[in-house]
């Protein structure tokens, strides 16, 4: 399958999207409901809270669809104006909703205007690092990868009008080498965190951008890739004692980037037919993509209420719990989680979003 054609509509990509949002969804189950310590629980939590790849597969999964919807309408009418406006619409409405009613609306950590500022400009994932927040809020700063998003949409439109295909790709192994120089010569010089920066995350992008310009690489390289990727996040996950990239150097430093093959792996095995492929196109797993978009602005959220649930039961039901294994409460938390925000997701898309994109018709591309 040529770069040219990379982009166009392929069922199973709504699939990877599902596989993403969920392995986020569960990494935050496993760390909001952790509960009493034994060895079980210890390797199942830490095993769920390897998801936060499912970021660096959105970022591959975004690199690839933008880069080929800009190279296909890069000599058309209103380039520039059709590809913002349609951005726009897809991402500036419900978060704007969800963030005004986090910084504004619901009884959340408290913020000064100074620190609420940066989330209505995208800028958040810089302003953390000076002088940073008071009052830490995961719900509002998990939106850390929507600002890296945002500022890639904001030159790459620029970059592929300028440049040739060539030159292009040269741009995305430069990105992508540095990027990954960056983050070691970052944390080799002492900073703690370069997780949220956004030129330290670029090469997750730009891996994308180059799956979407070369030809395919054949499934068993994506194969390839994908398990040694996996392989290398275990390794790391073992040997630093943590699956959670933030305040861990080796994480950093060798888990995002074994995280880059895996996610470039199996967005090209989904792309390829196989089982893989198949598992993409399961109905269930498209509409956890197709909803994905709310269910990573609101799963936070959600998953504190079912938190204050279990508790509420707890406290009205003492001794229920107590025969029960450390990992089945965990593993039926995660079960009452993902409907709970499946539904969420359901929602918002037929009540709202689906009604503002129909004015993507106005910038077709």
């Amino acid at each position: 399958m040529n770069g040219v054609r990379a982009e166009e509509r392929v069922e199973a990509l709504d699939g990877v999207r599902g596989i993403a949002i969920l392995a986020v969804v569960l990494m935050h189950c496993a760390m909001f409901g952790m509960v009493r310590p034994d060895i079980a629980t210890h390797w199942l939590t830490r095993t769920l809270q390897l998801g936060w790849i499912g970021v660096d597969l959105f970022f591959v999964l975004s690199g690839f669809l933008i880069t080929g919807i800009l190279v296909r309408t890069k000599e058309r009418p209103h380039y520039f104006r059709n590809f913002y406006a349609r951005r726009a619409l897809r991402i500036f409405p419900l978060y704007y909703v969800v963030i005004t009613l986090l910084l504004f609306v619901l009884p959340r950590a408290a913020t000064t205007v100074a620190e609420k500022i940066p989330y209505y400009l995208y800028v958040q994932n810089f302003a953390w690092l000076w002088p940073g927040e008071t009052n830490h809020d995961v719900a509002r700063t998990i939106t850390w990868s929507l600002a890296v998003e945002e500022q890639f949409y904001l030159v790459w439109p620029a970059v592929v009008w300028l440049a040739s295909r060539r030159w292009l790709v040269r741009v995305c192994v430069a990105m992508v080498v540095g990027a990954i120089a960056l983050r070691f010569v970052l944390l080799g010089a002492g900073a703690s965190s370069v997780y949220f920066l956004t030129p330290c995350r670029f090469d997750g992008l730009a891996a994308g951008a180059l799956l979407a310009l070369l030809p395919s690489p054949r499934p068993a390289v994506a194969r390839s890739l994908a398990a040694a990727g996996l392989a290398g996040l275990g390794v790391t996950a073992w040997l630093s004692g943590s699956s959670l990239p933030e305040h861990n150097l080796p994480m950093q430093q060798w888990g995002i980037l074994a995280a880059l093959p895996l996610a470039s792996g199996l967005l090209v095995l989904a792309r390829s037919g196989g089982w893989f492929a198949r598992v993409c196109e399961n109905p269930v797993l498209r509409s956890f993509g197709r909803y994905s978009y709310c269910i990573y602005l609101v799963h936070i959220l959600l998953v504190e209420q079912v938190i204050r649930g279990w508790i509420a039961f707890a406290q009205a039901n003492p001794g229920a719990l107590d025969h029960v294994s450390a990992p089945a409460i965990v593993l039926s938390f995660t079960a009452m989680c993902v409907p709970v925000v499946w539904l969420a997701g359901w929602l918002s898309w037929h009540v709202f979003e689906k009604h503002v994109l129909v004015l993507k018709r106005r910038f077709e591309s």
